[in-house]
């Protein structure tokens, strides 16, 4: 099976109050946030041996995930098996998050419905909403109807679509290195994809944060906001080289 890149989202760790049946992951999730994604992944392995079936661990245990493929299963089986736990929501949102990147929209606006009438009061559902292709949908419908038959994924397909991602978000660019990997580290905590690239201007070098891969600028809106929301950054939108 292809690996691909973790596509995560665009969406803020939320917190609230922990049920005494759950583990405490926040400190962790600061640590990831901090760099320290070593150190946790440490932890992690004595946190599975421990607790093995607790949700707010095995939702860790996703976050840290760097296949996306294998992350997707992870956030199912949070979803799937404890639909009353503490990430439960945020698990469903990182559902919608992979196909939508992909560019399953139908699959992807399924996920969203759900999470609008399982967790109403998910703080998600306003990052996620009105980012599908309305022209799309409907034509994943009109296609659903005509051929009940066929497998959903290999009816989106049928989308024209760029074979390569063609785009890529600039979300800062820093003279310190230290200010860039902070926020490369705090991006890769939210789950995204985020690298750091250099670039030589008028003798000083940038230490420029990307983020991500799309097929289209649409497909940039969720970051974006994320970016404007969280940091009070405007990222802007450049073309993969």
């Amino acid at each position: 099976m292809k690996k691909i890149l973790p596509i995560l989202f665009c969406a803020l760790i939320f917190t609230s109050t922990i049920s005494a049946q759950d583990v405490n992951i926040i400190p962790y999730l600061k640590q990831i946030e901090s760099g320290d994604i070593e150190d946790v992944n440490q932890a992690l392995s004595e946190l599975l041996t421990i607790h093995p079936d607790d949700p707010s661990v095995l939702f860790l245990d996703a976050v840290l995930t760097t296949n996306g493929e294998e992350a997707l299963r992870k956030y199912i089986n949070i979803y799937d098996n404890y639909p009353k736990s503490k990430y439960a929501d945020a698990a469903l949102y990182r559902m919608f998050s992979y196909y939508y990147a992909l560019g399953f929209y139908k699959k992807a606006e399924n996920y969203l419905e759900k999470l609008k009438v399982e967790y109403p009061s998910s703080p998600y559902i306003d990052a996620a909403d009105k980012n599908i292709p309305e022209e799309v949908g409907v034509f994943y419908e009109k296609e659903t109807e005509l051929n009940p038959t066929k497998n959903e994924d290999a009816e989106e397909k049928k989308v024209e679509r760029p074979t390569e991602p063609k785009y890529t978000v600039q979300a800062g660019a820093f003279l310190d290195v230290k200010n860039a990997k902070e926020l490369r580290n705090k991006l890769t905590a939210d789950g995204f994809s985020a690298e750091l690239k250099t670039k030589n201007i008028g003798g000083s070098t940038l230490n420029i944060v990307m983020v991500g891969k799309f097929f289209s600028e649409k497909e940039t809106g969720p970051l974006l906001s994320h970016l404007s929301k969280k940091y009070k950054l405007q990222g802007r939108i450049v073309n993969l080289n």
